[in-house]
Formats: structure tokens, sequence, C-alpha cells
């Protein structure tokens, strides 16, 4: 039995006249020959794109196996250490090893404001005050809301002369700091004062460091700043002392308090002024403050111009720009008779760019010495002019009498000697 399949399926279906295949074979043929010989024509203009598509694959694929076969890499340093390490150095007073040690920190920790404060701060007291300036507005970049960042650059920019950007960067770490952080509030007003200062605004610094010693009873930089202020202004240097002795107390570690309380000490109890930098000196070797006063006491106070020379040379090699030192350096050279090394040390000093009338009157003088007077003619004329600016009757009149005896006025009188122009030394 089967079935029957209807008619209608069992039909065979018709042949098409024309193949689909053979027609798209035809028509894709000559458009791949042409497009075969159009570039063969041209490949001139093609060549030079291949190989480089081939060059960036090859390359990619070097990178990758390379990237595949590299070593893993090695831990990053944990900095802890090296920061127990700096923190230790700077509560014992070694500054210039903290701030080594804090230097390469900065990196690793480069949003700790701590960090950023003590480096700041001890190139401060090392002399290094450009370099302070920089790390300073690395410490506001660090976290420009914290106050102790504006107020280490308001100090940064007053010891850098910058008084006026000084007062601006501590009334900005005052608003920061609010009523609540007593802390910052106290250091920020201290350097205010300390601005007001320098800007011969005597009465408003006077109650400014007042006010930041009311803040924070424990305000080392208060007391430094109030001491300055009235040793300066009212010549009230027991009060000077006092406050000195108070800040040293509370921060016995950093080294321009203790430069400040050796300086007042000085014109009482020169040993103990001397013991007390010879301290700093001990920890922080190229203190450029400490190496100043010790050369300037042994020079004027106890008389000993080799020793003086020894502290002084110190002092430029370590500060090569510091004015004082080449200065100093060159008295206590004229006082050992050693006139051409004094000379050079008194150009040094002008040549730095010195506005000091003595400064000048010694460059002169040392010239002088060595038998020159048309040597001497520029520094005594130029520093007659200072003089004469500045109202200094003494140093004026040395002058006179300097270029007298060398003609450069009208009437000779003896020749003047070293006590003639006896200043305030550092």
């Amino acid at each position: 039995m089967y079935l029957r399949t209807p008619k209608r399926y069992s039909r065979g279906q018709r042949r098409s006249i024309i193949s689909l295949r053979w027609l798209w074979l035809w028509i894709i043929t000559p458009v791949v020959v042409a497009s075969g010989m159009y570039l063969y024509n041209n490949r001139e203009s093609y060549i030079p794109q291949v190989e480089g598509a081939m060059s960036g694959l090859l390359n990619q694929a070097q990178s990758s196996v390379a990237t595949a076969m590299a070593p893993t890499p090695l831990p990053t340093e944990n900095p802890s250490t090296r920061l127990a390490s700096a923190d230790s150095a700077w509560m014992r007073g070694a500054i210039e090893e903290a701030v080594n040690i804090y230097k390469g920190l900065t990196d690793a920790v480069p949003n700790n404001v701590g960090v950023h404060y003590r480096l700041t701060l001890g190139l401060i007291m090392s002399g290094k005050r450009e370099e302070a300036l920089e790390a300073a507005e690395r410490t506001v970049t660090a976290d420009p809301y914290d106050p102790n960042a504006w107020a280490i650059r308001a100090m940064a920019l007053d010891w850098n002369g910058r008084y006026g950007e000084a007062v601006a960067s501590a009334q900005r770490s005052l608003e920061l700091a609010g009523q609540d952080n007593i802390e910052a509030q106290a250091r920020a007003n201290a350097f205010l004062a300390e601005a007001y200062f320098d800007l011969a605004q005597y009465d408003r610094a006077l109650s400014t460091a007042n006010r930041a010693i009311e803040a924070n009873p424990n305000s080392y930089e208060g007391y430094r700043n109030r001491a300055i202020i009235v040793q300066n202004t009212q010549f009230d240097f027991e009060a000077a002392l006092q406050d000195l002795q108070t800040a040293y107390d509370l921060a016995p570690n950093l080294p321009y308090i203790a430069v400040d309380l050796a300086v007042v000490r000085s014109r009482d109890d020169v040993d103990a002024a001397i013991a007390l930098l010879t301290e700093v000196l001990d920890l922080n070797p190229q203190n450029v403050n400490a190496l100043l006063w010790l050369g300037s006491l042994y020079l004027n106070s106890v008389g000993d111009p080799n020793q003086a020379a020894d502290y002084l040379t110190r002092c430029t090699d370590a500060a090569p720009e510091q004015i004082s030192c080449h200065y100093l350096l060159g008295r206590a050279q004229v006082r050992t008779e050693q006139y051409t090394l004094a000379a050079e040390s008194f150009k040094r000093a002008v040549d730095l760019g010195s506005t000091n009338g003595y400064h000048y009157w010694w460059a002169g003088r040392a010239q002088v010495l060595l038998g020159s007077c048309p040597a001497a003619t520029q520094y005594l004329q130029t520093g007659y002019q200072i003089a004469q600016e500045s109202g200094d009757e003494d140093l004026i009149a040395a002058y006179e009498d300097q270029m007298r005896s060398c003609r450069l006025l009208a009437e000779a009188t003896p020749e003047v000697t070293e006590e003639a122009t006896t200043e305030p030394e550092a």
C-alpha cells in the first residue's frame, strides 16, 4: 500500500535559463582583475603604507612579548623608617641631618604637610632662604587648606625680604585656623608679628606677638618674635633675654632660637654665648648664623682673629652668598695683616650686592693698605654717597679722612686707623 502523491507536489521545478552563480563570477572577476592591475601599477604609493602597517604590527607583537617576559617590579620602599629617622634627628636638634632625609621623602609623601613644614623651617634655619621659599610653596600645594602651610610660607617670605606677601600669607593662615585651632592661630600671629616688625609697624607687631602668646602660652614662635621686637624697639634686653630663654626651653632643638639667645647673652656672658653656639655647631656643622656669630665674638669680644677667621672661612664655604661672612672674614684678615686676602674678601662682599657703607669703606681701606689708592677710589666714592644718604656722621668723617689721604678731597689729614670705623658686628 502506498500513498498517492498529489500532482501538484510531484511536478519537478523548472530550471532557470541563467545561473546566478555564473553571473556573479562574471561580474566579480573583472572587478578583482582591474583592482589587482591598479594596485600593481601604483605599487610605489602603497608599499610604504603596507610596510608601516606591518612594522606597527611587528612592534606591537614585540612589545607584547617583552611585557610578558618583563621581570616582576620590586616593591615600593616604605618611607616610614626614613621618616622616623628624620623625626628623631629633628627632635635631638640635628636639623641638617633631618633636612637631608626630609628632602628625599617629599616625593614619597607628597601630601604630608608635617614633612614639608619641617623641611621648610630647617632650610630657613640653615640659611638657605631661597630654597626654603620653594619648599614653602610645595607645603601649601601639599594641602592648601592647612593653616600651618600658609604660616610657614609667611615665615619664608619674611626671611626673604618679601614682607607684604608674608603679611598676606599669615592672614590667610589665620582665616583657615579659625577659632578652634589655637596652636595654628598662635603660630600665624607670631609670624604675622615678625612681618609687621620688618615693615616698621612696631606697635602692631608687639600687640600681635602678645596675641600669639595669649592664644597659646607654649608658642615658642610667639616668645621668640616678641623678644626680637622688644630688643630692637624698646632696647629692653632683660625682657628679650627672658622671652628667648622661655622659647629655648620650649624648643631647645631649634638652632635659630639658640643663636638668638646666645646673641643676647653675649652682652654680659661671652663664654656662655660661645658655649651655646658651639653646641649648635656640634649638631649642625654648617649652620651659617652660628658660624657668623662665633666669628664675630672671637673677633670683637675675645680678640682672637685667627680663631675668628677659622669660623668665618667655614661660613663662606657653607654659604658663599652670605655677605656678612665675607665682610667679617676680611676684618679678621686685616687684623692678621693678610691684606691681599682681606681685599679679596671685601671685594666679594661688595660684588654680592652689599649696600652697607662700612663694607665699601673697608674694601677701599684694604686697597690703601696694599698701597693702591687708584684701586680704592671707586669703593670710597660709592661708599661715601651711601654714608651721606644714611646720615652716619662717624662714617662720613671716616670716608673724608680716607679720601683726603688718597687726595680725593682737597686737604690731607693723618691716615685713619681701624678703630675709626668700628661698628656693631653681624
